[in-house]
């Protein structure tokens, strides 16, 4: 499965944490706060997911601070409109490549 991360951060720190985690876990930044987890496996995004819990009982949220994980499913990724210079659908093909014997 694949997941759009997306978040707003008011903590630069905080923030800047963020990214680097999610680049650690093999996310892709496409915008300033939005990555993509291609082809993610369940256990993968558990671990993410929990990397996330620590890093924001370190840090902790601010009531204007969000982050949200949204599930995209392969057959959906076709679907996706880019307008602008930022493409990112190569990115989660190249992932779909499965061979089956």
């Amino acid at each position: 499965m694949h997941y759009a991360i997306c978040y707003d951060l008011e903590n630069d720190r905080l923030r800047d944490r963020t990214a680097k985690l999610l680049a650690s876990h093999g996310c892709e930044r496409i915008q300033k706060s939005v990555f993509v987890a291609a082809a993610m496996e369940k256990k993968h995004i558990m671990l993410l997911r929990g990397s996330l819990r620590r890093l924001f009982a370190r840090y902790p949220l601010s009531p204007a601070d969000s982050l949200i994980l949204i599930p995209l499913r392969d057959e959906h990724v076709t679907d996706i409109e880019v307008f602008g210079n930022n493409n990112i659908l190569p990115v989660l093909q190249e992932k779909l490549l499965k061979i089956v014997l």
